[in-house]
């Protein structure tokens, strides 16, 4: 009786994940905030806040710019919150690189992975993390305190080139 019910079990959670999986869209929910004060760092934004602009982005690729951040109104003083899955291919050591102007970080699962924090002309910085094949919670933040606004995701491993962060990989 109790092999019959851990077998239940299991069937049930592999029929769970496979409905999970078929709900991800691809992209990753971009919050964009227009902040009323200058930035300097990473603003805290209090819970219920609703965003300026929400939006699926494909990837994060937004080249340095001084007109409107691409997509929105968005000038200077503004903060972006993406969140999503990042689907992992194989097993392995990843190198995630954020460029950006002002500033910005990478989570995977909760971790910090990159930290571009301040108030800088665009300029990557790098970090590098054991990662398993499959999908991992993903959340990148980016700043923009005044004059030009960019923030690139790339990544490189064993078998990957260093490339922007392809939208084939990035869901929500």
């Amino acid at each position: 009786m109790k092999l019959t019910a851990i077998l239940l079990l299991a069937v049930t959670l592999t029929a769970c994940a496979a409905a999970a999986e078929k709900t991800l869209q691809p992209g990753l929910t971009g919050r964009y905030y227009q902040m009323t004060n200058s930035l300097e760092d990473f603003p805290a934004i209090p819970a219920g806040t609703k965003p300026d602009v929400e939006r699926v982005d494909k990837q994060i690729n937004f080249a340095s710019t001084l007109e409107a951040f691409p997509g929105t109104k968005l000038v200077d003083n503004f903060y972006v919150v993406w969140t999503g899955k990042i689907r992992i291919p194989a097993d392995g050591a990843y190198t995630f690189f954020l460029e950006s102007d002002d500033g910005s970080r990478l989570f995977i699962d909760g971790a910090q992975v990159v930290d571009n924090n301040g108030l800088h002309e665009m300029q990557e910085s790098m970090g590098k993390v054991e990662l398993k094949a499959g999908d991992h919670v993903m959340k990148v933040e980016f700043f923009d305190a005044g004059e030009d606004a960019g923030c690139i995701l790339s990544w490189k491993s064993a078998k990957i080139e260093k490339q922007v962060v392809p939208e084939n990989v990035l869901f929500h």
